[in-house]
């Protein structure tokens, strides 16, 4: 399975569960969420959107910012 990292501004302790378990509900193609400081790691299939990803995850979110590293 392939693999996207993103750098997020935004995630703390606080939100980074909710954040992880909307994440990995947002698209159907997302396999596995992992989050580190300010790196997210998405495991996903071939067929992944990284910009409606972002854009889904920020509006679910407010305050937090996605960029495709």
């Amino acid at each position: 399975m392939a693999q996207t990292l993103f750098k997020a501004t935004g995630i703390t302790a606080d939100n980074k569960e909710a954040i992880k378990d909307s994440a990995l509900t947002i698209l159907s193609n997302v396999k596995w969420i992992n989050i580190n400081d300010d790196s997210v790691v998405v495991t996903h299939g071939d067929d992944f959107d990284a910009d409606a990803f972002s854009s889904a995850l920020q509006n679910a979110h407010s305050g937090i910012s996605l960029t495709k590293s």
